[in-house]
């Protein structure tokens, strides 16, 4: 008989006060918890996501949409025979993705400017510094150490 009493006081179809509903309703919650508030967790998420892009793919363009140097690389980079992993950001999302990529390096340097180069894992540079490896001779073989490019 306690038995009986003791479901029907925590049963949500129970004729008895609202506290019974408020009870059964809660035990589910527990069940499955509730997300961190959305500001805290967005953050957390976006760190770790491009933090987490960079260290699994041997190749990253961080790049603003529709900038003429971020799809100037990214052909540079194709043409190489290579299929980077491009995050693309609006250009007012720029500023915060620097400041998430300043975090990845975490000895406070980083790129100023979007693209930022990622290969294997390390941060190459913006345009300047692509080129710049291009033309010395010294980019294919960063991307052949990497594993983006086999031949």
């Amino acid at each position: 008989m306690h038995r009986t009493n003791s479901h029907r006081n925590f049963s949500p179809t129970s004729s008895g006060s609202s506290t019974a509903g408020a009870s059964a309703r809660g035990s589910t919650n527990r069940e499955s918890p509730l997300p961190p508030p959305r500001d805290q967790s967005n953050k957390k998420v976006r760190k770790t996501r491009i933090a987490k892009v960079v260290a699994e793919n041997a190749i990253v363009i961080v790049a603003v949409r529709g900038c003429f140097m971020c799809i100037t690389v990214n052909d540079l980079v194709q043409k190489l025979g290579v299929n980077p992993k491009i995050v693309e950001v609006e250009e007012a999302e720029k500023t915060p993705m620097l400041i998430q990529l300043l975090k990845i390096e975490g000895d406070g340097r980083g790129p100023c400017e979007l693209p930022a180069v990622y290969v294997g894992g390390k941060l190459l540079g913006g345009v300047d510094k692509v080129m710049e490896a291009h033309v010395k001779g010294e980019f294919v073989p960063m991307l052949r150490a990497a594993g983006a490019l086999w031949l």
